[in-house]
């Protein structure tokens, strides 16, 4: 895998040496982002994995280049593209909530599907909708975090029909909740919250 840079503002040194020394190749945080849907800490990897003595030396020197903790936060998109975002802080610990964490993750989401839309690489006509446009509706419902209740009011149906064509959105994408029903539905391109 090529490791590509789009922007960031790490120190300089720290990126050129994370380039030249081809960091990417072993970092054990993109190696756990490849695996995990969800936001995590970086420094986590080390009770999430087991670590080469080149990924511990790694997680050191990224220490040691004054990074304190940081937020990775894997992105799965459209026709099988795959992103991360890292949120690096050189003060401390990331004290965020887990409905800050949620929307930071959802702010990535939605910036790769636009990037994966506007760049001339991805040919986004492999896109194929698998969700019946009221699943598709009821669905971007819920990105707009609507609950069941208020989703059956809004669409004059029952609560009883919400959850069943939920159940059916979520037994298409592979998912077993609502996040991530969300987050698969916006990262293939089906549904774009209001």
């Amino acid at each position: 895998m090529e490791a590509t840079i789009i922007y960031d503002t790490f120190p300089a040194e720290w990126s050129e040496k994370y380039l030249k020394n081809r960091y990417a190749d072993f970092d054990p945080i993109l190696r756990q982002a490849r695996a995990e849907a969800g936001p995590f800490h970086w420094f986590d990897v080390e009770d999430k994995m087991k670590l080469s003595q080149q990924q511990r030396t790694f997680l050191k020197e990224l220490k040691q280049a004054g990074l304190r903790d940081g937020l990775a936060i894997p992105i799965f998109g459209p026709i099988g593209t795959m992103a991360f975002f890292g949120l690096g802080s050189m003060t401390g610990p990331l004290d965020l909530k887990t409905q800050d964490i949620a929307e930071l993750q959802l702010v990535c989401q939605y910036t790769h599907n636009t990037f994966v839309a506007l760049s001339p690489d991805f040919p986004m006509s492999e896109l194929a909708s698998p969700l019946s446009p009221r699943e598709t509706e009821i669905l971007t419902l819920v990105a707009a975090g609507l609950s069941n209740i208020a989703i059956a009011e809004k669409l004059g149906i029952t609560e009883n029909t919400v959850d069943t064509i939920l159940r059916r959105a979520f037994k298409k994408l592979g998912a077993n909740n609502r996040i991530t029903a969300v987050l698969k539905g916006i990262g293939s391109g089906l549904i774009l919250p209001e």
